[in-house]
């Protein structure tokens, strides 16, 4: 009888009945230009699109992974837009940014640097992918922005992230991003509202599927190391940017666009 009692007592308590399986969890970052510069149809646009994809973000990752998204915008210094990263499925309404100050990027960094970490907006339960991390500007810093470069290099969620830029507009230092995805193939440029609108969405939606989906560490040589898990990922964001800047821009290089017409640059 007692035998009989303590196995109840055992079937009662076993956790993979009374425990959910642990979640994966995933953050994009949104780094958001808003200086003065960015202000009418830029930011407008902006402003409108990503409204618009916040919806189709919403089951980007595979099955048990939860992602979440981060918003900072810099001008004159930086603001978190959310104080700490959000469900995707809980951040359905984009609050309009506004425009004014100057281009403080490397504050900007610095900050995004603070906050990838296991004590900060990384510190899920669970295990977390590398983080997603999507900069948005139109010209070029005003700040000290190596000190900033300087320290995310550093980090080693920055090292292992997907980084990909968008230049707005052609008033853009395009080493400074190029310098920040360490890939000049991760860096895009819109010239108008509608590019920058298939631009965004489709950066956005992409990078998160392949940020947020499992690739096994184990292939037929052995293990891999997470070097190689996240260099694999970079691969898969780079072909799927190159095919964009051949459907969207009409190019295969950005050095290729002296006969796209340029929208934003005029009348300022």
């Amino acid at each position: 009888m007692s035998k009989q009692i303590d196995q109840n007592m055992i079937d009662a308590i076993d956790p993979l009945d009374t425990m959910p399986p642990a979640k994966k969890s995933m953050v994009i970052f949104f780094m958001v230009d808003t200086s003065e510069s960015m202000e009418g149809s830029k930011l407008e646009s902006l402003n409108k699109v990503m409204g618009e994809i916040l919806p189709e973000l919403i089951g980007v990752g595979e099955a048990g992974t939860d992602v979440k998204v981060a918003v900072l915008s810099f001008a004159s210094g930086c603001e978190w837009i959310t104080p700490e990263p959000v469900l995707i499925e809980e951040y359905q309404r984009w609050e309009p940014l506004q425009a004014e100050g100057v281009t403080d990027l490397g504050d900007a960094c610095e900050e995004l640097c603070s906050k990838l970490s296991r004590k900060s907006f990384l510190h899920s339960p669970s295990l977390s992918y590398a983080p997603v991390i999507f900069l948005i500007t139109d010209g070029y810093p005003t700040d000290n922005y190596r000190k900033g470069f300087d320290l995310l290099k550093k980090n080693r969620w920055f090292q292992y992230g997907l980084k990909v830029a968008l230049a707005i507009g052609s008033n853009v230092d395009m080493d400074i991003l190029q310098e920040f995805t360490d890939d000049e193939e991760l860096v895009l440029q819109a010239f108008g509202a509608d590019m920058l609108k298939k631009l965004v969405r489709e950066i956005a939606v992409t990078s998160s599927k392949i940020g947020s989906t499992s690739m096994t560490l184990t292939d037929s040589e052995g293990e891999r190391s997470i070097e190689e898990v996240s260099g694999a990922k970079k691969e898969q964001l780079k072909e799927a940017v190159q095919e964009l800047k051949q459907d969207i821009l009409g190019v295969d290089d950005l050095e290729d666009i002296e006969d796209i017409e340029i929208e934003f640059d005029e009348g300022w």
